[in-house]
C-alpha cells in the first residue's frame, strides 16, 4: 500500500493531535505510540512532533499486525 498517498495531504511535520486524528485513534494512544517508540517523534521544547515520514514507517511496519475483519 502507498501510505505516501494517503498522507499526501498530511503537512510534513504533525503534532500528536494530528497523528491521532490521521490513524483515527484517541489522542492517548497516539501519545502511548510515541512513548513506545513505535512512532518516531522528536522533542521540541514541551512539545512533539512527528515527521511525516515517522508516520508512513509506522504504517509500513505495523502492516503485519493489520486484522481483516471476515465479510
Amino acid at each position: 500500500m502507498k501510505y505516501e498517498m494517503l498522507f499526501k495531504q498530511a503537512p510534513d511535520i504533525l503534532t500528536i493531535p494530528e497523528v491521532a486524528k490521521l490513524l483515527r485513534i484517541g489522542k492517548n494512544q497516539a501519545y502511548d505510540l510515541v512513548k513506545d517508540g513505535r512512532v518516531g517523534a522528536v522533542r521540541l521544547g514541551k512539545k512533539l512532533i512527528v515527521p511525516k515520514p515517522a508516520l508512513i514507517d509506522f504504517c509500513q511496519n505495523e502492516q503485519k499486525n493489520l486484522l481483516v475483519m471476515p465479510k
